[in-house]
Order: C-alpha cells, then sequence, then structure tokens
C-alpha cells in the first residue's frame, strides 16, 4: 500500500465576475421581463433612481472606488467565447444552464408526436378554418408595461364553490374533491379511478368504485359543461346532455338527438368523417347530418381550456422595423422601459464626513452594484441591437417583400459577422421578438436549414411550410390533398421533398391530417 504525499499542481481556470454573470442573465431576458428586472433592482438599490429625463449615462463625477474587475464588452465577450471552451471550467451556474446550440441545426424542435386520436380530434375541433399558430396579443403603446390582468378564479375554485351548494354529505364532498384536484388544465379526468381511490384513503376515505362514479357524475352537470370528462367522446355527449334541458326549436333537438347518437354508436365514423357511411347508417338527409355536425362543432372540446388564468399571454415586440422608402429603419422598443440613473442624493452621502463609516461602506457598495448594473443595461442593449442589425441586413428582403424572402440562415452566420459566440446569438435570439410590417415575429424565425431547389437555388424551409399552408388552404373541401399529393405539387414546382418531410412540415404547422380536413359542407 502506497504511502499518501501531497503536491502541488498549477491549472488554468476561468472564473466568471459577478458582472458577466449579470451581463448573461439580462442579455437572455426579453423587454417585458427586463422591465420587470429593472423595477425590482431601482426597488433593491437606493443608488438607482428613475430619471425623468430618460438620462441613462453613468456619472463618474464622484470619487468612489470603482470596480477594476468590470471588463469592456469586447473582452466580456471573449471571457464568454472561452467559457463555452470544456477545458475551462466556470464557478457559476448562470452559464451552464444556457441553452447549448448546434451551428447547423438552429430549426426549433417540433413537439413531440402525439398519437392520441381524440387529441387530434380535439385540436381539429377548435380550429378548423385557421391552422396557424395564434399571433400573440400585443398590448397598446399607451398601456404597455402598465396593463395587470384582472384576477380570474381557478377552474377548481370554480367548481367547488358550485359543489358546496349541492346538497352533498360531507364524504361525498370529499370525494368530489379528490376527483376536481386530478383534473387537468383542459378539465378533463385522465387518471384511473383507482388513483383517486388511492388519494383518498391517504386522508382516511375508503371509497368505493360506484362512489366514485356517482361523484363524478354531479361534476359534470357543473359549469363548464363537458368537465371531468374521461375522453373527447364523453366529454361531447355530457355537453349533449346538458343541452336537454334546454328550450329548443323541434330542428334544433332533432339535430341534438341525431348528434347525440352519432357520437354514441358510430363514433369512429363521426372521428373520421366518413359522411357517406354516416347518412347510410343515420338514415338522415345530408342537410340533418349538417345541422347535427354544426351542433356539435358548436360544443367545447376542451370544457377547461381559457378557465386557468394565464398571466403574461401576450409579447411585447423588442424591435420595430419599418422601411422609410427603400431603407430599412431599425428601433428598439423601449419607450415603457424606466429610464435609470445614480441618484445624486445618495452619491453626495459618500463624501459627507458627518456620515457613519457602516454607512459610507454600505452606500459605496450599492454605488458598485448599481454602476454595475448600468453598464451590463448599455452592454445588452448594444449587443441586442448589433445582432438585431446583422439579422436586418441578412433578411434584408423579408422585411421589405414578406415571408417568401425568407433566406435560409444559421446562428453560426450572425456569430461570424457580429464576431459574438454562437452562445451569445442563442441568448439574445431567444424569446425576442420584432415587429415588422407582416407581423411579430420571434428572432428564431430568421434562422432555418436550406433546401435546394431542382435549380440549384437555396431556398428556406419556412418558405416551403408557408407554401404548403397555402396550397392547403386552396385544396378541394371533399377531397383534401395527401402528403403524397403535396409532395407531388411541390416537386411540380421545383421543390424536391419526401413524403415523410412534408408531414413533418405539417404537424408543424398545425394542420390536422387530411381526413380531418375534410367539410361536411363538401357532401350533396
Amino acid at each position: 500500500m502506497s504511502a499518501q504525499t501531497l503536491s502541488q499542481r498549477q491549472v488554468q481556470t476561468l472564473r466568471l465576475s459577478p458582472q458577466q454573470i449579470l451581463y448573461a442573465k439580462l442579455l437572455q431576458l426579453p423587454a417585458m421581463q427586463l422591465e420587470q428586472r429593472v423595477k425590482q433592482e431601482i426597488e433593491e438599490n437606493p443608488m438607482l433612481e428613475e430619471a425623468l429625463d430618460g438620462d441613462l449615462e453613468i456619472d463618474e463625477e464622484d470619487d468612489s472606488p470603482r470596480d477594476e474587475t468590470q471588463p469592456e464588452p469586447n473582452a466580456l465577450e471573449e471571457a464568454m467565447r472561452q467559457s463555452a471552451e470544456p477545458t475551462q471550467p466556470v464557478s457559476t451556474d448562470a452559464l451552464d444552464q444556457a441553452p447549448k446550440q448546434n451551428a447547423e441545426a438552429e430549426e426549433p424542435k417540433p413537439e413531440p408526436e402525439e398519437n392520441d386520436f381524440d387529441v387530434e380530434l380535439a385540436e381539429a375541433m377548435i380550429d378548423d378554418e385557421d391552422y396557424g399558430a395564434p399571433t400573440p396579443r400585443q398590448s397598446d403603446d399607451e398601456t404597455r408595461g402598465q396593463w395587470q390582468p384582472a384576477y380570474e378564479e381557478p377552474l377548481s375554485e370554480k367548481l367547488l364553490a358550485q359543489l358546496r351548494l349541492l346538497d352533498l354529505s360531507e364524504r361525498e364532498l370529499r370525494i368530489a374533491e379528490e376527483i376536481i384536484g386530478n383534473l387537468d388544465d383542459d378539465g378533463y379526468l385522465r387518471c384511473d379511478l383507482d388513483v383517486i381511490r388511492d388519494g383518498l384513503l391517504t386522508v382516511g376515505i375508503d371509497a368505493s368504485k360506484r362512489e366514485i362514479e356517482s361523484a363524478l357524475k354531479k361534476i359534470w352537470r357543473l359549469d363548464p359543461p363537458g368537465v371531468g370528462a374521461r375522453d373527447l367522446q364523453e366529454c361531447l355527449l355530457i355537453q349533449l346532455d346538458a343541452m336537454a334541458s334546454e328550450e329548443h326549436d323541434d330542428e334544433r333537438e332533432e339535430a341534438r338527438q341525431l348528434a347525440r347518437k352519432m357520437l354514441s354508436q358510430h363514433y369512429r365514423d363521426f372521428a373520421a368523417k366518413r359522411y357517406e357511411k354516416l347518412l347510410q347508417d343515420l338514415a338522415c338527409s345530408p342537410d340533418e347530418l349538417k345541422r347535427a355536425f354544426a351542433l356539435i362543432q358548436s360544443l367545447n372540446p376542451k370544457p377547461g381550456l381559457g378557465q386557468t388564468p394565464q398571466i403574461g399571454n401576450y409579447v411585447v415586440p423588442d424591435f420595430i422595423v419599418t422601411l422609410n422608402g427603400e431603407e430599412l429603419v431599425l428601433t428598439a422598443n423601449d419607450r415603457s422601459m424606466p429610464q435609470i440613473r445614480l441618484s445624486r442624493h445618495y452619491k453626495k452621502l459618500i463624501s459627507d464626513k458627518s456620515q457613519a463609516k457602516e454607512t459610507k461602506e454600505f452606500l459605496r457598495e450599492k454605488l458598485n452594484a448599481a454602476k454595475n448594473f448600468l453598464n451590463a443595461i448599455q452592454m445588452r442593449k448594444h449587443t441586442l441591437l448589433k445582432v438585431m442589425t446583422a439579422i436586418m441586413n441578412r433578411q434584408r428582403e423579408f422585411f421589405i417583400y414578406g415571408q417568401s424572402k425568407l433566406k435560409p440562415m444559421i446562428l453560426k452566420d450572425i456569430a461570424e459577422e457580429t464576431k459574438l459566440d454562437i452562445a451569445t446569438i442563442s441568448r439574445v435570439v431567444n424569446g425576442k421578438y420584432v415587429q415588422t410590417d407582416f407581423g411579430v415575429f420571434e428572432l428564431k424565425h430568421f434562422f432555418s436549414k436550406a433546401l435546394e431547389t431542382e435549380s440549384g437555388d437555396e431556398i428556406s424551409n419556412r418558405v416551403i411550410k408557408q407554401i404548403i399552408k397555402e396550397v392547403i388552404e386552396k385544396e378541394d373541401a371533399a377531397k383534401p390533398l395527401s402528403d403524397d399529393k403535396l409532395a407531388e405539387l411541390l416537386s411540380e414546382r421545383g421543390f424536391k421533398l419526401a413524403r415523410r418531410t412534408v408531414t413533418k412540415y405539417r404537424e408543424q404547422l398545425g394542420i390536422p391530417i387530411a381526413r380531418l380536413r375534410k367539410k361536411i359542407d363538401a357532401i350533396k
């Protein structure tokens, strides 16, 4: 057994300063989060104050100690670039948590494929016309940054309040509360009843399956109708049953009864939109079937959706690009951002001889922190403008003519042009938005892979997606285009794509499969 020995070893490492960490964190924040961060800093640091004159310049006329370790922007970028190398360990978690990007694959990955047919059908029911992702709501310039959403009672509280108005025993109420606690955001009960039973056992209630089902049926009668359903079919049937107590004319009641029969006895044919088979099995006319479908279409496939309060479900663009004649004009959208500066009042206290030593040391510490924060804000703005300018120059035709002129571009292209690290570019484009004449886009939208046409030209895959969307919007409602047919039509336009690639792009666009795009209006 060898004896233990002591030895010295010299190792070169790189440790990020607090200023570097602060800069990296601020760089990732979008406009609204940065606004909140600035307000928080003003509240926590007395050396910062809001400047009505909009002066963000740091006043250097005081003799207070300066942080000599604070790097210049170029030096900071170099340090952060080196920190990405595996041989240079970093003593902070700030950059370890930053997203790692591949320079050759910048396109966001699609969401995991959902194999549940009911989910796919529910999505098609919610949005039968517009297959694109919803455009985030923009607040008005006058109120941007001041909007405060009103308090909305969560779905669970709404349901519990209704339950307490029913004539339920304490045991029944506890069982119903356990069920409500297991509802998902869409208002469905996705778990098995045994899970409910196990949860009740932990609070001393041994409930039978019949008791749980009885409580569940009481929840079905609550508002919104359909909440507590275990699948889409059950959700729609619950809503149709709830309509039975309403006053209808004979035609609407016939449509309700036909819709209920279709869902309960011919659900798979309904889901697959086999209209001819439904007409035969239900022994009804095309007009009667259309009225039944229209009634089902008016139901809510996700009764819990929108019932849970969502804070911050809109975006404020970080940049605005406008066309002035033939020139593009880039503007940083920071009008709602609090303009801050060093507090002159507290700076004077540092040189006041009557102040205690501890007070002066506290103020000097806060002064250095304030200067670091102001510098980090300025460096963030400088970096963002630098990156956005490079994007605007490379995608000039897009900002002038629109989506069809989007060029292939990866993070590495902008990194080389700006002399910044790819990780820095990734932080800049993630969660930042630009307002254009063609809508509001996340900066990541401008990064895409290149596809080669038959003529040898390179085109962005986002342009291909737009073409697919436009072709589907113009398709025959009675005979929607299959993915094979879409690939064939694209080939005729000079775009060679495999069917599986077309399928992937269609799914990323949120467009249902062909059979779910078939319109009932097409039947005669």
